[in-house]
């Protein structure tokens, strides 16, 4: 993986999507690998820097048992107008497809409004790694700054 000055830097890599199936979205974004424990199978998540907090689709949140949680009240202005949940830390699975998958504690804001699909935003996610990318060629490095 990589190095910084001499100590490693990442511990995980995996190929990002450039574009989400079955969206109309335009633009390149930068879709991510995720699991979770107890669920079978792997999910597509798009990393936001910009994003106060992640988002959880409505039907992962059901399957998570997290839909009607009891983390702290909150509302945001998102792209799809504001948006009123519950902070709920839910622990999630970065995939690699070389090095280490990285299990991550990550706070979701979880609405039964929220008509988009999973994103990780920066405040209780991003926040918590080392990342790179090498865009070039679709791939995404990720760490624990531990």
């Amino acid at each position: 993986m990589l190095s910084l000055r001499g100590q490693s830097f990442t511990t995980g890599r995996t190929k990002f999507r450039d574009k989400s199936p079955g969206t109309q979205e335009p633009t390149a974004k930068i879709f991510v690998k995720i699991g979770f424990q107890g669920v079978e199978g792997n999910f597509l998540a798009q990393l936001d820097s910009g994003a106060a907090f992640s988002m959880l689709e409505v039907e992962l949140a059901m399957t998570l048992g997290v839909l009607d949680g009891d983390g702290e009240r909150v509302s945001i202005s998102t792209r799809e107008g504001s948006i009123a949940g519950r902070l709920e830390r839910i622990p999630l699975i970065l995939v690699a497809d070389e090095g280490v998958s990285l299990n991550v504690e990550t706070m979701f804001l979880v609405s039964r409004d929220w008509p988009g699909k999973t994103f990780l935003g920066y405040t209780g996610f991003l926040d918590k790694l080392r990342i790179a990318l090498d865009a070039s060629v679709n791939d995404f490095y990720f760490g624990d700054p531990g």
